[in-house]
């Protein structure tokens, strides 16, 4: 009778254990879809981007004074690896290791090398933004920052 009640306890662990489920995470590439802004302390810009689900991204970016420019293209996410090309076909100056401290906080550090991070806030980009940028249709290294 022991040894039956033993074979039984061992087969309810296993049972028990193989129906666990593992926990749901959800993909990176649903948590970066979505509109993003960041303002870095250390430099005078102000950047808002645009994840769509399609694969396409909006990018409003303003270096000093003046308006933000818009830029478009494509982006993709390979585990958590972000990376992008502008519509003109120019890559990002970088690709980007992509982690979340908060559900609104997404955290970028480039793969270039010089691990430069930036953090995004989930926010709304205001329609003056948007309909007061300069739509951009050729990419020039030196007009962008390596952020993006």
């Amino acid at each position: 009778m022991k040894r039956i009640l033993s074979v039984l306890t061992a087969l309810l662990l296993v049972v028990a254990t193989s129906c666990q489920k593992e926990p749901v995470t959800e993909p990176v590439t649903e948590k970066i879809v979505g509109q993003w802004h960041c303002t870095p302390a250390e430099m005078d810009v102000d950047i808002y981007v645009e994840f769509c689900i399609d694969g396409s991204f909006n990018l409003y970016q303003k270096v000093g004074e003046g308006r933000h420019r818009h830029y478009t293209g494509t982006w993709n996410a390979m585990s958590d690896i972000l990376s992008g090309i502008y519509a003109d076909g120019s890559e990002w100056g970088s690709s980007y290791k992509v982690s979340f401290s908060e559900p609104d906080t997404m955290i970028l550090v480039s793969q270039n090398g010089s691990n430069e991070t930036m953090t995004y806030t989930r926010e709304t980009i205001p329609s003056d933004v948007k309909d007061g940028s300069i739509v951009v249709r050729s990419i020039f290294k030196s007009d962008i920052l390596p952020m993006l």
